[in-house]
């Protein structure tokens, strides 16, 4: 009786301290947090940058920056007359240097920060001013991001640890965000909320609409397949390699790797389809929604065939003529693909975590609350916790009817063709978008960019609606379901989503506010980053972006504020160190960068990945992130402490030493503090 007002008070001692942290938090630097809303405001689609050009050409960019020191102001100002030349060759222009350079004036002072934007006769051409605090008749721009941008997402965390309850945790993120948005307006916040943020840049993003009627045509293809019986014949066939748990996680384990080309489709079709056997080999839905979760974005943000990498390489590609390879010769934006295929031997995070699932699997060894609910699973026969409130329904709910005959084919068939679907319409609608130059690359250049330009959401949702199709017909056809009964389950099916999708929409809704109006990864970079020795660089970017991408449940948004100010950072300060080289810290950053993106998106209660696998696992969320987030954790120390920090002081020729002591450092930990989920308590 003892144990859970013990565990009570243990959640409600963390979520008090984690907003205790809150109140320990430093002040940005005033100077770096207007950099980085000056980018933002520059290199935006038709900014005042995109209005100065002349057909192909762009001016250049002369800047004053006023306040702080003199160097400090000098690297500014070079840092300005960069983004200028980065914009023409984000818009395929041409810098013009016999052109007037535009004007720029920033000034930086207590209560915030003011831009003129000016042609070469002193015309204004735009202004930018972001204030602390308005005052009445100051308009402001944007909100100034000190640590009350961080706030929303800390107290969303805090409740849902402390009330063990997602839903009322996120709507009180969200309104904390939106009533600072709103000058502390509480009614003017709540309207906000609603009409701007959900009703419009959540609901009216074609994006996120997309990915829900993906879900739902896969969910409802998964729902008549289930009640005709195909499910439980594929399951049935697939039993005849998977006979007992460790086999059933393998079976897992290599279905997350086969599906590495998207990390949403990774979540919903193996969490889905392989729900019915790991609930049969007593798997707890908390194993399989590790499982699925760390074969979905890590898997996806290194695999050279991916919808992640043409996004990747477009962050850091267009820095890279600002630097030089070790031979002298400039780097240019064409080189994007080979700079991001050498930073696979640093992409320690991503690696790490797809070994460590497997290392749990073939060890027999769980960690934390992850071995209790394996323990609860095998012995007491419940996937499920008691207390879970998994995040879809139960697909036991809709099993078919006994004596009615499954046919596995009626099953792969849909699947398969989802996928042959979405990777077909992908490959053609990302051809067309490629320029007649670029389709004649190189096969292993070529194909990154068609899967990056091929709408790989909307290929999705097409790919799911001719699924679910199929199934309808072959399940009509082969006399197993009924028309009308196979309709309502495809609609009981989907009516199950139904609290995953209001959990989705306010992860997405407090993701716009602390990224797109709060600014919550600007000041959390102004905060932190300071100067470090040239080999502590790498650790401590990646120790930012899996604080930055914890805190905003987004890889993408941490990737977008950092990656564009590490190429020529890291390039500068490698160069000073001749034992590590400039190109050498360079490759490490940006590997740094992305993986510590991934860690948030990984294992963030807010993150849309996170739901997802909980969704198609059908796994209570917060019982998730409880359970996985130890192996994530020691996925990410052993990234810092075996991986970024021994090739930074080293070599990177130590690469390869690295992976080896970080596997066996993480099958020690395993050993030494894991237990046998098959044996029993003692």
């Amino acid at each position: 009786m003892t144990g859970r007002p013990r565990l009570g008070r243990v959640r409600w001692f963390a979520a008090a301290a984690l907003l205790a942290v809150y109140f320990v938090l430093p002040a940005p630097d005033r100077h770096e947090l207007a950099f980085l809303d000056l980018r933002a405001w520059l290199l935006a689609d038709e900014g005042p940058l995109d209005a100065a050009a002349r057909g192909d050409r762009s001016p250049l960019l002369a800047a004053e920056w006023l306040g702080g020191e003199p160097a400090a102001r000098a690297a500014r100002e070079a840092d300005c007359a960069r983004l200028a030349r980065e914009h023409a060759r984000e818009r395929g222009r041409a810098a013009d240097p016999s052109a007037a350079p535009l004007g720029l004036r920033v000034r930086v002072g207590q209560n915030g920060h003011d831009a003129t934007l000016f042609l070469a006769d002193g015309s204004v051409l735009a202004t930018r001013q972001v204030l602390r605090e308005p005052r009445a008749g100051l308009a402001s721009d944007a909100f100034w991001s000190d640590r009350r941008a961080l706030l929303p997402a800390i107290l969303a965390i805090a409740l849902a640890l402390a009330l063990r309850r997602v839903v009322p945790a996120l709507v009180c993120g969200c309104l904390c965000a939106a009533v600072l948005v709103r000058d502390s307006d509480p009614l003017a916040g709540a309207a906000h909320l609603a009409v701007d943020v959900v009703g419009t840049q959540v609901l009216g993003e074609l994006f996120n609409l997309e990915v829900m009627a993906f879900v739902v045509f896969l969910f409802a293809t998964i729902g008549v397949l289930a009640r005709s019986g195909a499910i439980a014949g594929m399951v049935a066939r697939v039993e005849r390699h998977a006979r007992g748990p460790l086999s059933t996680q393998l079976c897992a384990w290599c279905a997350g790797l086969l599906v590495f080309f998207d990390d949403y489709s990774n979540c919903v079709i193996v969490g889905t389809t392989l729900r019915p056997l790991t609930d049969r080999q007593r798997v707890s839905r908390e194993k399989l929604a590790y499982i699925v979760d760390s074969t979905a974005a890590p898997l996806a943000a290194i695999s050279v065939f991916s919808t992640w990498i043409a996004y990747e390489v477009s962050l850091f590609a267009s820095q890279l003529p600002e630097v030089s390879r070790p031979d002298g010769s400039a780097y240019t934006s064409g080189d994007g693909f080979g700079v991001f295929l050498a930073t696979l031997p640093f992409r320690f995070y991503c690696g790490f975590t797809l070994v460590l699932v497997l290392l749990t699997i073939v060890l027999r060894r769980e960690l934390g609350p992850m071995l209790g609910a394996e323990r609860r699973a095998r012995h007491d026969g419940l996937p499920l916790a008691r207390d879970a409130r998994p995040m879809s329904g139960d697909l036991a709910g809709l099993a078919a009817e006994a004596g009615r005959p499954g046919r596995a084919r009626d099953a792969a068939l849909p699947i398969l063709t989802m996928i042959l679907v979405t990777l077909g319409l992908v490959t053609q609608w990302g051809l067309a978008a490629l320029t007649p130059a670029e389709r004649a690359l190189p096969l292993v250049e070529l194909v990154p960019r068609v899967l990056g330009a091929g709408e790989s959401q909307r290929a999705l949702l097409v790919g799911s609606a001719a699924g679910f199709v199929l199934a309808l017909l072959l399940v009509v056809r082969g006399a197993t379901l009924p028309l009308r009964a196979a309709l309502l389950a495809a609609a009981r099916a989907v009516r199950s989503l139904a609290p995953a999708f209001v959990i989705l929409i306010l992860a997405w809704a407090i993701g716009e506010l602390c990224e797109g109006e709060l600014g919550t990864a600007r000041y959390l970079v102004a905060a932190f980053r300071d100067a470090f020795a040239p080999q502590w660089l790498p650790l401590a970017l990646f120790a930012c972006a899996c604080f930055v991408s914890f805190a905003t449940g987004t890889s993408y948004g941490t990737m977008a504020i950092l990656l564009p100010n590490v190429v020529v950072l890291a390039h500068t300060m490698g160069a000073a160190e001749p034992a590590l080289g400039g190109t050498a810290l360079m490759l490490l950053s940006i590997g740094a960068v992305l993986e510590g993106s991934i860690f948030g998106d990984h294992c963030s209660p807010i993150s849309d990945t996170t739901v997802l696998s909980s969704m198609a696992s059908g796994c209570d969320l917060l019982h998730h992130v409880r359970t996985q987030l130890p192996y994530a954790l020691l996925a990410m120390a052993v990234s810092a402490l075996c991986g970024y920090l021994p090739v930074a002081f080293l070599a990177p020729s130590f690469a390869p030493l690295c992976w080896l002591l970080g596997i066996l450092v993480m099958a020690g930990v395993l050993l030494a503090f894991g237990r046998d989920p098959a044996r029993r308590a003692a």
